[in-house]
């Protein structure tokens, strides 16, 4: 029975250290984070005349590939910046702005779904 229990805990040991290192090993080489948005508006993703007529499908193409892509998911702008697919890249910039997302839809009545999973910009202190 001893000999039992001492074999069990030598495999749970080995598949602990087996799990171990194998996720230490894909963490190696792990290609450097997007960098984070610039804190300047004129520097958008795409020129300010096409996010006026784009920005939703740009928004709902970042969140099918953020989705599946997770962290990975990565714009390369074309000026070669490469920025995170995810709205706190937005928020980077437009985030000083409270109302900016609220005072384009509320002109627009637009109801857009994006606050049903992130916190909305009103609910911040």
């Amino acid at each position: 029975m001893r000999k039992r229990h001492i074999l069990f805990i030598g495999l749970l040991a080995a598949l602990l250290m087996a799990l171990l290192s194998s996720f230490h090993a894909g963490t190696e080489g792990e290609a450097p984070a997007a960098q984070a948005a610039a804190v300047d508006s004129s520097a958008c993703v795409y020129p300010k005349e096409y996010m006026h007529t784009h920005h939703m499908q740009v928004l709902e193409d970042w969140k099918n590939t953020a989705a599946h892509e997770g962290p990975d998911a990565v714009h390369e702008t074309a000026d070669g910046r490469k920025l995170q697919k995810n709205l706190s890249t937005c928020l980077a910039c437009h985030g000083s702005n409270r109302y900016f997302c609220f005072s384009c839809h509320a002109y627009a009545n637009a109801q857009p779904n994006c606050w049903n999973c992130h916190i909305s910009p009103l609910e911040t202190p």
